[in-house]
């Protein structure tokens, strides 16, 4: 924002009365059923681009999609993706095959 702008803005709020604009707002007392925090990732400006693009298509915020993508990925039980020694000597021993000779 430009100077001048920020002159007339403030200017005009120190001249103009508002209260008018304020008197049926109510004290939003209600607590959110949970703290959200605040977290911060790095990404390649090529992927954050995707991002955007996916989002803007929903007509929604690239943050918000990226909470949802993150919590459908939560609420989805996990795989283990690496396999145990004592797994893979287990299972080698239950599948094991007298050599023919």
């Amino acid at each position: 924002m430009d100077q001048d702008k920020n002159d007339r803005l403030r200017d005009y709020y120190d001249t103009t009365d508002v209260a008018g604009h304020f008197a049926d707002a109510t004290l939003q007392t209600d607590k959110a059923a949970e703290v959200l925090v605040s977290s911060s990732i790095r990404l390649p400006q090529s992927l954050m681009n995707q991002v955007r693009a996916q989002a803007a298509e929903l007509g929604i915020p690239a943050t918000t999609l990226m909470r949802q993508w993150i919590t459908e990925r939560a609420a989805t039980p996990t795989t283990p993706a690496a396999v145990s020694v004592a797994d893979l000597q287990r299972f080698i021993a239950e599948h094991a095959h007298p050599l023919a000779l």
